[in-house]
């Protein structure tokens, strides 16, 4: 079945208002109408355009629901168009090497991937509003915490780093987990390649803006580099701060994964050198007490928390996880 929200992003692209759907602009220009740019997709000919919209005018539909309900193509298909129409980063588009398989890039349209452009909204008004007079348009640099490990942080970080960069803002997704690899693969690519974080902070290697995230390109990736046996002392302030202090004028958004909370002091050491923090939990994972536990650390150490956001992943139960699905709440 098709979606309503991604259907109603064909608004406006009425085709029935032109003869010759499937002809070429004569000055050579891509055309704007929505049957031209699935000819020239090589998704439908000439013909089934006219078919699609004898269809959507006697049914009084949208274009892609007509041409999904009569079999020509399918909602990716029609999500892949919409976004190539609208420059839209994700992964539906084909790129070789591209292999990001979060909602935000595979499923952009979908309510997962709906309630991490609220977040990210939600962030941009409370890092706006805490930024305060004479920093507006300036970077912000966002620590994404959680009191244990599989709570979702690392999903977060990553999927608000493409959600940032999908709204025009370049964004750094900086890996400061120094115990624990992780990132790269959720973006396809090879682990250790460039400088790592680590190996900067260490002084062992030259500052680099981290590697591009192919498809997306606003997006690069910081990894954290090979593991330290020293990973609390190397982290300390004002060091990370530095390094995103001279890499504010490449990026307008900076975000930090971390480890763990509740399992080392690191998290806390990073918090305190980024703007604003965001506490994850889990639904039927994360314990109250570990919730008031890490809250109680990152204020101790003066964090700045923006909001927390509760991830409730249960895939066997979906009405409750469209409902609750990273539901977020301002403090």
């Amino acid at each position: 079945m098709t979606q309503p929200s991604l259907l109603s992003r064909l608004a406006n692209q009425n085709l029935s208002q032109a003869e010759g759907q499937g002809q070429p602009d004569p000055g050579g220009k891509p055309s704007d109408k929505m049957g031209d740019r699935f000819i020239s997709a090589g998704l439908l000919t000439a013909e089934q355009v006219e078919q699609v919209v004898a269809r959507q005018q006697s049914a009084r539909i949208r274009f892609g629901e007509a041409a999904v309900q009569l079999g020509f193509l399918s909602e990716q298909d029609v999500q892949r168009v919409l976004a190539q129409q609208f420059n839209y980063a994700t992964s539906l588009t084909p790129n070789p090497g591209m292999t990001v398989r979060l909602a935000i890039a595979s499923a952009p349209f979908s309510p997962e991937a709906e309630a991490i452009r609220q977040v990210r909204s939600n962030l941009q008004m409370q890092t706006a509003e805490q930024a305060g007079p004479g920093r507006a348009g300036s970077s912000r640099s966002i620590a994404i915490v959680s009191p244990n490990e599989g709570e979702g942080k690392s999903y977060l970080a990553a999927s608000l780093a493409i959600a940032f960069s999908q709204s025009g803002q370049r964004t750094l997704l900086i890996n400061a987990n120094l115990r624990a690899s992780g990132q790269h693969d959720m973006f396809g690519l090879a682990p250790g390649v460039g400088a790592g974080l680590s190996s900067i902070l260490a002084g062992r290697s030259p500052l680099t803006p981290g590697e591009p995230v192919p498809g997306f390109p606003l997006l690069s990736l910081l990894q954290s580099g090979p593991q330290p046996p020293n990973p609390l002392e190397i982290l300390a302030e004002p060091v990370l701060r530095n390094i995103i202090q001279r890499l504010e004028p490449d990026f307008d958004v900076f975000i930090l994964d971390t480890p763990a909370a509740n399992q080392s002091s690191d998290a806390q050491v990073i918090a305190r050198q980024a703007d604003g923090c965001v506490l994850v939990a889990r639904q039927d994972a994360t314990r109250l007490d570990d919730i008031h536990q890490t809250l109680a650390m990152m204020r101790t150490a003066g964090t700045r928390m923006v909001g927390s956001v509760y991830n409730a992943f249960d895939p066997a139960s979906s009405r409750e996880r469209r409902r609750s699905l990273l539901r977020p709440w301002r403090r």
